[in-house]
């Protein structure tokens, strides 16, 4: 009689799990997760990727952000974070001109992607790759 018990609990928690599953969309641990544009860390992880773009870039700087089109991020050992924007780019550099003096520049839009891995408790931020595709 006990293992009948026993049978019908993992059955139930079986059928329970399924049903939870199919009601809830399920990402695996470790996967990654869209997450709302107006989330503060994934602002900073966006921030932070421009400033390192604009740094590391000799041809063309990121002036504005115009249009965030998909923000995600996967727990891993810290974080990380998966941006795709749709940016200003400029050829002058806000250390060359100032900011009036850079927006009657001429602008293009591009579509530009980052990766960034950030471990908090480190103080430790990488930008493991960023570029603006040529082609919008």
């Amino acid at each position: 009689m006990a293992v009948f018990w026993k049978i019908c609990v993992v059955v139930t928690l079986a059928l329970c799990s399924q049903g939870f599953a199919q009601n809830k969309k399920m990402v695996p641990a470790g996967g990654w997760r869209d997450i709302n544009e107006n989330d503060e860390h994934g602002q900073a992880a966006l921030r932070y990727a421009t400033e390192e773009y604009n740094k590391v870039n000799k041809d063309e700087y990121i002036t504005d952000v115009s249009k965030i089109i998909r923000l995600r991020r996967q727990v891993v050992a810290g974080m990380k974070y998966s941006i795709e924007v749709e940016a200003l780019v400029s050829r002058c550099s806000q250390n060359e001109f100032t900011a009036e003096e850079c927006q009657n520049q001429k602008t293009t839009k591009r579509r530009c992607f980052f990766d960034v891995f950030v471990v908090a408790w480190r103080n430790y931020k990488e930008l493991r790759k960023g570029y603006c595709s040529k082609n919008q």
